[in-house]
């Protein structure tokens, strides 16, 4: 039984390595997108909050990020925010407000590549980065500790 928990335990830490990893990435792409001076560009544009679920312990955005990019060009993309990747409480506080006027940081080549300045994205997966990681960490040498005291008795 102990040795199922040690592994439940590694798998856990695993998981939360995994998903620090992801936020890693995430951190390296905005930041490659802030870096590109070339190609970097910052626009007005509206966010309007279509749906909000949350849950005691979950939340998640549905919205419709519209803006104009450089040669006048109107782009419309629909997203997904979650709590995890995203500044919640500005999504939160806009919930019934209709259109909220938001800066998007975009890459001129490709528009699909963008992010709102005020959802402070890179804060946000900078601190998971670390704080996933860490977790992840103490879940795996908690299973090796519920092995090795096994090993000792």
């Amino acid at each position: 039984m102990l040795y199922f928990i040690a592994v439940f335990m590694f798998l856990g830490g695993f998981f939360f390595i995994s998903i620090g990893r992801m936020s890693m990435d995430n951190v390296k792409n905005i930041r490659e997108l802030l870096e590109d001076d070339k190609n970097r560009q910052e626009a007005k544009g509206n966010l309007q909050i279509i749906e909000i679920r949350r849950s005691r312990y979950d939340f998640e955005c549905d919205a419709k990020l519209i803006f104009i990019n450089h040669n006048g060009k109107t782009f419309t993309y629909n997203e997904r925010f979650f709590a995890s990747n995203s500044k919640a409480i500005f999504l939160r506080k806009y919930e019934n407000r209709g259109e909220i006027p938001v800066t998007v940081i975009y890459d001129k080549c490709l528009p699909s590549k963008h992010f709102i300045k005020e959802l402070k994205s890179l804060e946000i997966n900078e601190n998971s980065k670390v704080g996933y990681t860490v977790i992840g960490i103490l879940f795996m040498l908690l299973g090796i500790f519920i092995v090795a005291v096994n090993f000792k008795v």
